[in-house]
């Protein structure tokens, strides 16, 4: 069995649909290419999930959000090189304003280099963690399961 890290950290995600394609922020690190993913980070000591998510669009997609129901609990394991993490994701619809255009905010993730409207399906490929046809289908649990991240 993997080694894992100590802590396990809880995050939250904005699903925030315009015209079928969600915001996500694009990002790239060296030799690893470049992905999509959904606006969001960890919660802080003492911060709601909603206040998390909130401060998280506001952060790295320029946007104050209307934060929804949670949509679904997903848990993500990603190779560091001291161990694997572990993250459980809570997922929760948002909106932005109707007159919100796609930017980075005024502190992005250190790998992101774009924000963007992209189809959950003709680009799931794309996402990661691997979220995207969960996204698209209206019946998807509210528990996805385990990703790599």
């Amino acid at each position: 069995m993997p080694r894992f890290l100590d802590a396990i950290r809880p995050a939250v995600r904005a699903v925030i649909y315009r015209q079928g394609k969600l915001l996500v922020q694009v990002k790239r690190k060296p030799g690893t290419g470049v992905w999509l993913t959904l606006p969001g980070g960890k919660q802080e000591p003492g911060e709601t999930l909603q206040d998390a998510v909130a401060r998280e669009c506001l952060e790295e997609v320029g946007a104050a959000v209307a934060v929804g129901r949670l949509l679904h609990v997903a848990e993500i394991f990603k190779p560091k090189q001291e161990g694997l993490s572990h993250r459980v994701e809570m997922l929760f619809a948002c909106e932005v304003a109707p007159d919100y255009v796609a930017c980075m905010g005024p502190q992005p993730d250190p790998s992101q280099i774009d924000v963007t409207w992209a189809s959950p399906l003709e680009e799931a490929a794309r996402f990661r963690p691997a979220f995207a046809p969960h996204l698209a289908d209206p019946d998807a649990p509210l528990y996805l399961g385990v990703f790599d991240g």
